[in-house]
């Protein structure tokens, strides 16, 4: 039998036990997304430095 402790604890849950692992799974994807984005926006401007360093440049 469930003590007391694990009946409060499994009754005052707002999600089923899919529902965190899909929400664990949509925030790693996020987490991914966000890292991707974070890289492009390292070379965008590593891009656009080159270029005025090249524009500036005798």
């Amino acid at each position: 039998m469930a003590t007391e402790k694990e009946q409060h604890k499994t009754s005052s849950r707002i999600l089923t036990e899919e529902q965190e692992e899909l929400l664990d799974l949509y925030i790693q994807n996020l987490d991914g997304y966000y890292m991707e984005l974070q890289a492009t926006d390292a070379i965008q401007v590593e891009i656009e430095t080159q270029h005025l360093k090249k524009i500036l440049s005798p």
